[in-house]
């Protein structure tokens, strides 16, 4: 079977572009940082059967902007998804080199 990609939504910008289309939001107060997270990754694990042991071979962070959210809170993502599905060998290679240069 082919292997397969993942996109993770992170709807918060610090403002909202007129010309965005995208289901994104500007921050006001404090990110649900620990909530979202928890909620991406249980979305997640009731998906995660459909995957039928597939590799992940990417992950790709976007929505509003993903950087808006610290280090740690990317690191649980994708310490969650690896948990739940099995990422490809050289994935956390190319996470770690794409998110924190």
């Amino acid at each position: 079977m082919p292997p397969l990609s993942l996109y993770i939504h992170i709807p918060w910008c610090v403002r909202k572009c007129p010309y965005c289309d995208f289901n994104s939001h500007q921050v006001q107060g404090a990110l649900p940082v620990d909530v979202y997270v928890a909620a991406l990754l249980g979305d997640l694990a009731c998906d995660a059967p459909h995957a039928r042991g597939r590799p992940i071979d990417s992950v790709f962070f976007g929505g509003g902007t993903p950087s808006l959210f610290a280090a740690d809170a990317i690191a649980r993502i994708i310490d969650g998804v690896d948990a739940l599905l099995p990422l490809a060998r050289d994935a956390h290679h190319v996470l770690v080199r794409g998110l924190f240069g």
